[in-house]
């Protein structure tokens, strides 16, 4: 094998194409039988909150995972926490967030573009409210995530309990308000990134950058890694670049051309919308856009602060 095909064949084992996997509707044992507990997983990089971390047709995880979340209308789930920061990026739909104080809750609804960052040990809960299923992007702060911890469960709550996350009352439930003086609205807020909220960033290299997880005005703060969506005009990329921790780009619209370079040796590949690329430590990458329209894209780094390349326009 030459150089060229094996370089070829390390990039393609790093994309997960969207059209070659699955929805699995069996991802979460606390939803085993329980209508309205059921959603579906595609997994791209690790389990993402499934104990199906060994998924042969998943990439390995290392700072993060990233799956993709299918939740149909009326269904929710039940509060619970984790050990790491989780966030949910909403693609297309509308979810309802609660995060938990005792037997109060107070809810945010978000919106496509919008995104939530889950707190470490802060119990919440999800559920759509609408009248069409919710996409939604979920990034997971580690990459073997423990299983998660219910506080309320239809297994033995009543399941209108449940689905209010274990607010007593409908009245024990409040929505957000940013204004507020309450420091559990303050804490929530100061999660919840609006889309509309944010003020793209245009980069010397020639792109728009909206950063959600990271060290921005209007972003959440970074933990265990950062995450902005990119927007690169037809035509337009940037050079060669290398990272000192693993990068997840994923596509939501449009096409990206991706490359790895080696020796000389730079190979190819292109990616259509909700397919990603998971770019390893230390390999000297770049991105173009091939097509006749912006691209829009995630970009999730496996660390905490400011972006720390300086990208140069190709």
């Amino acid at each position: 094998m030459t150089e060229a095909a094996a370089l070829r064949s390390a990039l393609i084992r790093n994309i997960g194409r969207h059209a070659e996997k699955t929805f699995d509707w069996d991802a979460f044992p606390g939803s085993r039988g329980f209508a309205k507990l059921q959603r579906a997983q595609m997994r791209y990089i690790g389990g993402g909150g499934s104990p199906k971390v060994n998924d042969p047709a998943t990439l390995p995880a290392g700072a993060f995972t990233f799956s993709l979340v299918w939740k149909p209308a009326g269904n929710f789930a039940a509060s619970h926490t984790h050990e790491v920061v989780e966030h949910f990026l909403i693609l297309s739909g509308v979810l309802t967030v609660g995060w938990v104080w005792g037997d109060e809750v107070i809810e945010a609804r978000l919106g496509p573009g919008d995104m939530v960052l889950n707190a470490v040990g802060r119990p919440h809960g999800f559920r759509n409210d609408g009248v069409e299923p919710v996409l939604m992007q979920i990034t997971v702060g580690s990459g073997k995530p423990l299983p998660p911890i219910y506080l309320t469960h239809p297994s033995k709550d009543p399941e209108d309990l449940a689905a209010r996350f274990g607010a007593a009352t409908p009245e024990k439930v409040t929505r957000l308000d940013p204004e507020s003086d309450d420091p559990r609205h303050r804490d929530l807020a100061a999660h919840v990134v609006r889309r509309r909220n944010l003020s793209p960033v245009i980069d010397p290299a020639g792109f728009t950058r909206v950063t959600y997880i990271g060290d921005a005005p209007g972003a959440a703060a970074p933990e265990h890694y950062r995450m902005d969506v990119i927007d690169l005009a037809a035509g337009a990329g940037v050079k060669p670049y290398v990272r000192g921790v693993e990068e997840a780009l994923f596509v939501h619209d449009g096409e990206l051309a991706v490359s790895w370079e080696e020796n000389g040796v730079a190979v190819e590949q292109v990616l259509g919308a909700r397919d990603l690329l998971l770019t390893p430590a230390g390999r000297t990458h770049a991105f173009r856009n091939p097509g006749l329209k912006p691209v829009r894209f995630s970009m999730a780094v496996g660390e905490p602060g400011r972006e720390t390349i300086a990208f140069a326009a190709a």
